[in-house]
């Protein structure tokens, strides 16, 4: 029998970081102790078929669709998706795509980089997120193990590390990754240590690391993407999203029994893909003003 899911948000009467602000949120007891086993062992078996596998240096992707166990037993607790609705004002949050991230063990720092990928569109320069990351931790994570690093509201707002990281689609680095310049110590970055069942909600603009594993274990996460305000994105942006691989087709959605089907994104026009850009403009700031930002390429 699974485990009846129990999330729900420790008392706090000091103030956390937001999303919109910082650029990302820390959510606590974000899998509840009961469940915590069963995701390891469902981590633990797809690790070891290795299908769908991403590698990049220092770290491991491997994805998961719509109807994989792990994302069922995440996303279908609503305790814990009004929690994380909450902590992003979402107005209509949707489940995107899915990856387990692997740290392995002795394995080096992951470089400064940002995950959004469309910095030509206006959308990017809205400030509230157009598209987050949330990071499921299955183990205490520290400094020690490969925790992350943040540098909170460059989001919303460059650094001069901007014009100096390397191409987004390059596999790595030119020259030794400990002389580049992504792999610096940062001024105002945060080290975000976690317990497990721990989540950590990151806006896909911010700038964000890891630092090395040393130790003998490697270290697991479970990394969903979600767009928190689906019904205000622009057309062309479903358009293009709706395709992600992780997304059911129309034939296999046929007939499904989903839990978490209202969190499937849907979109009725035409399918197009975006022509896409993940390298932030080395200058750009977002006004307070929705909508309003100023950039130079």
């Amino acid at each position: 029998m699974r485990p009846e899911c129990t999330s729900e948000a420790p008392s706090c009467r000091s103030p956390m970081p937001t999303v919109e602000e910082h650029g990302f949120a820390v959510l606590r007891r974000f899998i509840c102790r009961g469940e915590l086993q069963r995701l390891k062992t469902l981590v633990d078996s797809a690790a070891s078929s290795a299908s769908g596998v991403c590698e990049r240096p220092n770290n491991t992707l491997l994805a998961l669709r719509w109807n994989d166990a792990i994302v069922d037993l995440i996303v279908a607790c609503e305790g814990r998706m009004r929690r994380l609705q909450a902590v992003l004002s979402a107005e209509d949050l949707k489940w995107i795509s899915g990856y387990i991230s692997i740290k392995s063990s002795h394995s080096g720092p992951l470089w400064w980089h940002q995950d959004w990928w469309c910095w030509d569109h206006p959308v990017t320069y809205r400030k509230s997120p157009v598209q987050v990351a949330v990071l499921c931790y299955l183990c205490d994570t520290t400094q020690a193990n490969g925790a992350l690093r943040i540098l909170p509201g460059s989001h919303l707002r460059s650094s001069p590390i901007h014009a100096l990281l390397p191409e987004a689609q390059s596999s790595t680095p030119e020259g030794p990754l400990h002389k580049h310049p992504a792999m610096i110590e940062l001024a105002g970055e945060e080290t975000i240590a976690v317990s497990a069942g721990d989540a950590v909600v990151i806006d896909y603009r911010v700038l964000h690391a890891t630092h090395a594993n040393s130790t003998e274990m490697r270290r697991d996460c479970v990394l969903l993407s979600f767009a928190p305000a689906w019904r205000s994105l622009p057309n062309e942006v479903k358009a293009h999203l709706v395709q992600h691989p992780a997304q059911a087709s129309p034939e296999e959605l046929t007939g499904a029994s989903l839990r978490c089907a209202k969190l499937l994104p849907t979109y009725d026009g035409e399918r197009k893909t975006l022509t896409l850009n993940r390298n932030a403009p080395p200058e750009f700031w977002i006004t307070r003003d929705e909508g309003l930002a100023f950039g130079s390429a």
